[in-house]
């Protein structure tokens, strides 16, 4: 299986950072959206949209499907929403988790996988996971078979700075880390197993990087936090579903600025996530 690299990620990082929202810069959203299904079928990919309709615009979610070898495991997700709030070119949120998505397409090409695995860029999270409460509804109501799902939000800034990292009030901060050196992986107690097996595959595959796990008793009903991005509708739907994150405005200055620029990212730290990601996609443990 190849390797991601550093120069994929910076394409696409390059291609995606800069404000990206329906109602004030419809155009790139757009944009990036044929950007993402143009990356899609460049790695033979099933593509297909979804019409996304929002206080009377229209967007997209974009999937890139690969084929398991086996219709019995279900389908597993893989999702990064691509729109950015008004004001912010959105590197870290969310190219970052864009770049990541792709990145691991990419590595996973030409190898065999026992369940399909969907790719999906989602739109409209920025306006309350529109684009994923509209997906995991629908997926719902049709029965398919998700075997798991996770999102991908912010994974591109890290810090070695002391006292760098925050937390919500119900995490124990003596438990963790006071440097925003690592990944979080955040699940629900009934995405405990997938949770703890991303987080496994993150650890084994670069033992370098800082990865560190939260599951929430419960579905997480009560953890608004924890529940600010598009796994939180696959958790209302009673799908397994867990969110990969460099913490956001737990960590980041830049969150929601004009300041969320390309300089700031670590390259470096979005490629050993994305390496851990293809190595856990290719045999999920969920």
């Amino acid at each position: 299986m190849p390797q991601p690299e550093n120069a994929n990620l910076l394409k696409h990082l390059e291609a995606l950072v800069g404000e990206r929202n329906p109602f004030t810069t419809p155009e790139p959203l757009e944009q990036a959206a044929d950007y993402i299904a143009h990356q899609f079928q460049s790695m033979s990919l099933a593509v297909s949209r979804e019409e996304v309709p929002f206080e009377g615009i229209t967007s997209h979610n974009i999937f890139g499907l690969k084929e398991g070898t086996d219709p019995s495991a279900g389908t597993f997700i893989l999702g990064a929403h691509y729109d950015s709030v008004q004001g912010s070119p959105g590197a870290d949120d969310n190219a970052s988790a864009v770049a990541a998505l792709l990145e691991v397409a990419r590595c996973l090409e030409g190898t065999p996988v026992t369940g399909s695995i969907l790719f999906t860029a989602f739109t409209l999270e920025e306006y309350g996971f529109i684009g994923s409460h509209q997906m995991a509804a629908r997926v719902k109501e049709s029965g398919q078979h998700i075997s798991g799902m996770v999102s991908l939000e912010m994974l591109g800034y890290r810090t070695r700075e002391p006292d760098s990292q925050t937390y919500p009030p119900y995490v124990d901060p003596s438990q963790y880390p006071d440097t925003g050196d690592f990944i979080a992986v955040v699940g629900n107690e009934p995405s405990q197993d997938l949770a703890l097996g991303l987080a496994q595959a993150l650890k084994q595959t670069t033992p370098a990087l800082g990865v560190e796990t939260l599951v929430l008793p419960g579905r997480a009903d009560q953890f608004v936090e924890v529940r600010l991005s598009d796994h939180c509708p696959f958790w209302e739907h009673d799908f397994k579903a867990a969110m990969l994150s460099d913490t956001a405005f737990f960590r980041n200055p830049h969150y929601h600025q004009a300041t969320d620029t390309l300089e700031t990212l670590d390259i470096d730290f979005i490629r050993e996530i994305t390496a851990g990601l293809a190595e856990y996609l290719k045999a999920p443990k969920i």
